[in-house]
C-alpha cells in the first residue's frame, strides 16, 4: 500500500513540476514575443506629415514616398488612401488612432493558444475603427494569436463586404464556416490584403467557389503538406492559411510568399501577389 502511495505521490510531483516548467517557459516566450510585437508603430515626424497632409487637402498628386509616409503614420495602404483622398480629415482621424497608445489583454483558449484583444485603460474590450473600403475577396490576417511564443495567427476571406461576412477554417474540432468582420476588429495586430491586378470577375469566382465548395471542411494542421494541394479536388481537411491559399490557388493565384508545402498566415501577409489595404499595429514588421 505504502509503495503504491509513494509511486502515486512521485507521479503527482513530477506532473506538477512539468506543469510549472511549461507555464514558466510559456510565460517567458509570450513576454519575449510581446516585446517585439508591440513596439511603437509609426513616427511622429510632424514636419513631414504636415507637408503630405497639405498635399492631401489640396488634392495634389502623391508620390510613392508620400504613400509610404502615410502608411507609416496611419496604417492605410494605397487603396485606402486613394479611397479617402477627398476626405483628408478622415485620414487624419485614422492617424490619431494608429499612433495612440493602446492596451491589450491576452486570453488563453485551450492548452497552448493565446488570443490578444484590444482594451481601453480600464481593461474593457474595444474595437479598432472600421476597415476602409472593405471588398469581397479581401484577405484578413492577424498575428495576435500565439502559442509558446510563435505568432502563428489566423486568416480568413471576406465573402460579403457589405454584410461583413467572412469565411474561414477556425480551429481543431470545428469545420470551416462563415464568420463576421467584427471579431477581426478586436485584434491589436491585423491586416487587410487584396490581390494585385486581379479583375473583379475572378474575385467574384473565388468568393462564389469559397461559399459553395469550401464550407464545412474538417480542420487539420497537416493540410497542404501531403494532401490538399490538388486544385481539381476539394480538400477533405484544411486550416486557416491553407483555406485562404487554396481558394485563390484554384484560380491560378498563388499567395504563399515562399512557395513551400506549408503555408502560414505570416507567409500570406508578405506575399508579393497581395497589396496592403490597411493594417493595425506592428504586424508588417513581424
Amino acid at each position: 500500500m505504502n509503495r503504491k502511495y509513494n509511486r502515486y505521490m512521485r507521479f503527482i510531483s513530477v506532473l506538477l513540476i512539468v506543469l510549472v516548467a511549461f507555464k514558466t517557459v510559456d510565460f517567458a516566450l509570450s513576454e519575449i514575443t510581446d516585446i517585439w510585437a508591440y513596439e511603437d508603430v509609426g513616427q511622429s515626424s510632424g514636419t513631414s506629415w504636415s507637408v503630405v497632409y497639405e498635399k492631401l487637402k489640396n488634392q495634389e498628386e502623391l508620390t510613392e514616398k508620400d504613400y509610404d509616409l502615410i502608411f507609416s503614420q496611419t496604417g492605410l495602404g494605397k487603396p485606402s488612401v486613394d479611397f479617402l483622398t477627398e476626405n483628408p480629415e478622415k485620414i487624419e482621424e485614422y492617424r490619431e488612432y494608429y499612433l495612440a497608445d493602446k492596451d491589450y489583454k491576452c486570453i488563453r483558449e485551450g492548452v497552448f493558444a493565446c488570443h490578444e484583444f484590444i482594451t481601453n485603460s480600464e481593461g474593457g474590450a474595444i474595437q479598432n475603427p472600421p476597415f476602409v473600403n472593405l471588398q469581397n475577396g479581401d484577405i484578413i490576417i492577424t498575428l495576435s494569436i500565439h502559442s509558446l511564443g510563435w505568432r502563428h495567427g489566423h486568416a480568413a476571406i471576406v465573402v460579403d463586404a457589405e454584410k461583413g461576412t467572412t469565411a474561414q477554417a477556425v480551429m481543431i474540432g470545428e469545420k470551416s464556416a462563415f464568420g463576421h468582420i467584427g471579431e477581426w476588429r478586436e485584434f491589436p495586430l491585423v491586416a487587410v490584403l487584396r490581390p494585385k491586378n486581379v479583375n473583379t470577375e475572378i474575385i467574384d469566382e473565388v468568393v462564389a467557389f469559397t461559399e459553395e465548395k469550401l464550407i464545412g471542411i474538417e480542420y487539420s494542421l497537416a493540410s497542404g503538406i501531403l494532401s490538399g494541394r490538388d486544385e481539381n479536388t476539394i480538400p477533405t481537411t484544411t486550416h486557416c492559411a491553407h483555406y485562404v491559399w487554396y481558394a485563390y490557388k484554384c484560380f491560378g493565384i498563388d499567395i504563399d510568399s515562399n512557395g513551400g508545402r506549408v503555408v502560414t498566415p505570416k507567409e500570406i501577409l508578405h506575399s508579393e501577389n497581395l497589396e496592403i489595404v490597411q493594417v493595425y499595429g506592428n504586424i508588417m514588421n513581424l
